[in-house]
């Protein structure tokens, strides 16, 4: 019970730490630029009301606040509604030009996206790049790769001359050879055999690594979570049949929706099976099952600092545009039961703090995207919302009235408050009443 307790302590320390950093940094983006730009700031927050501690240094008081979920900037002249509290003075967040009035609201959601990017750059540059240490590949039917010779399950060992020994080093290989071309040195069933790779200016080779069907991770409330797969274990057969490859384990899953199956694997040298049941997910109009489990990334190779922020940058463009595409499709399929709060979040904070510092800082970069993209949206009450009104501004060449912020204001809140519901239903139904449900089945 005590040690119950203490794991509890340990997640809800690494959700506080998450949200927190996550949270300063936005709020100070909007405190730096208002700052930068003479508004003064009467309060900085990390938290909302009640205040718990706080001091005041100079025209500012920084305190931190009972209630986690945010905080605030509260600059002078600046009403939840309306512009009564303000008198004019040159200071004033209503005095200042309609850019820079954007610029102070726009400051939140990209200092988080600056944050992630940094972030991104630091994992990459400093722990390497994650890759597989497989070089076992599937040319696609009809592929350049085919036609040139490939088959399935060889297994790549040099290109040009240059050994291979993992994904990462292939791929860079192949990046290589879609300029001129490269003489490939390739195990297949125990002989070596040379295959010529034309160039291919698109780099559309065809080529798919092959993976181990080894666990890196699971996703919280999924049924591999609930039945305890761990970060290494290898699945080795589904349902009865043998699995060697990432590809082949998802293909037989993915036709028991609903229904249970027989899970092998291996955890340490030791063989171990239970029954599981793949969640239903759709696929366009298909059903697939799927278990929610992410490949094991075995190692990681140096790619430099450049290399870095060039990926560092991809990332952060990458993981907001799934933001965006989920999103779009929200509604679609039942996805928003994907959707994620507060529970879910302390979950993934404590599992990654426990995978190691790289993985937490990962963690905590698309949780900045996330944070950014979603206080973008053109909501009343989020950063989106303020900077609807003052585009509204700019075209209308005056402010929106008090009365009409005020009903917007009213429906953001409603849209927050609908919001927040749904995700602390789906928290509460997938972690605490599924699994109470079970005990009594």
């Amino acid at each position: 019970m005590l040690e119950s307790i203490l794991d509890g302590l340990i997640g809800l320390s690494w959700f506080l730490i998450a949200l927190g950093v996550l949270v300063f940094v936005h709020e100070l983006g909007h405190f730096l630029v208002a700052k930068r730009a003479g508004i003064r700031v009467e309060r900085f927050s990390l938290g909302y009301p009640p205040k718990m501690v706080g001091f005041t240094w100079g025209e500012t008081e920084y305190c931190i606040s009972w209630i986690p979920f945010g905080g605030y900037v509260k600059v002078a002249g600046m009403a939840d509604v309306g512009t009564d509290e303000a008198r004019g003075e040159p200071w004033e967040f209503p005095s200042k030009s309609l850019p820079v009035r954007m610029a102070v609201i726009a400051a939140g959601p990209l200092m988080n996206f600056v944050f992630a990017f940094a972030v991104f750059v630091v994992v990459y540059g400093g722990f390497g790049m994650e890759t597989v240490e497989s070089t076992l590949i599937d040319p696609a039917e009809g592929s350049v790769a085919e036609a040139a010779g490939l088959r399935h399950a060889d297994v790549i060992r040099a290109v040009d001359g240059r050994e291979v020994s993992n994904a990462h080093e292939l791929v860079e290989g192949l990046k290589r050879a879609s300029i001129s071309g490269a003489v490939l040195s390739v195990e297949r069933g125990g002989d070596r055999v040379e295959v010529d790779l034309p160039p291919e200016p698109a780099g559309a080779y065809g080529l798919t690594v092959m993976l181990p069907p080894r666990v890196g991770s699971t996703d919280p409330g999924t049924p591999a979570a609930e039945l305890g797969l761990r970060r290494g274990d290898l699945i080795t057969a589904v349902d009865g049949q043998p699995v060697a490859t990432w590809s082949a384990m998802r293909e037989v899953i993915s036709v028991h929706p609903g229904e249970a199956v027989e899970l092998r694997w291996q955890r340490g040298g030791r063989a171990m099976a239970a029954n599981i049941t793949p969640e239903e997910r759709l696929e366009g109009d298909k059903p697939i099952g799927i278990i929610g489990i992410r490949h094991h990334q075995s190692g990681s190779v140096s790619i430099g600092w450049w290399e870095a922020v060039k990926i560092g940058a991809w990332s952060v463009y990458s993981s907001s545009s799934l933001i965006l595409d989920f999103l779009g499709s929200i509604f679609e399929d039942r996805r928003y039961k994907e959707l994620g709060g507060p529970i879910r979040i302390a979950i993934m904070a404590d599992d990654t703090a426990d995978m190691g510092l790289r993985y937490f800082l990962q963690f905590l970069a698309l949780l900045s995207v996330n944070l950014a993209v979603l206080n973008l949206l053109p909501i009343p009450v989020l950063d989106g919302g303020h900077l609807t009104f003052l585009t509204l501004e700019a075209i209308l060449r005056r402010p929106p009235s008090v009365r009409q912020r005020e009903v917007a204001q009213q429906v953001g809140l409603v849209i927050i408050l609908f919001i927040m519901v749904m995700v602390t239903f789906n928290d509460l139904n997938q972690f605490v009443l599924n699994p109470v449900l079970e005990l009594f089945q």
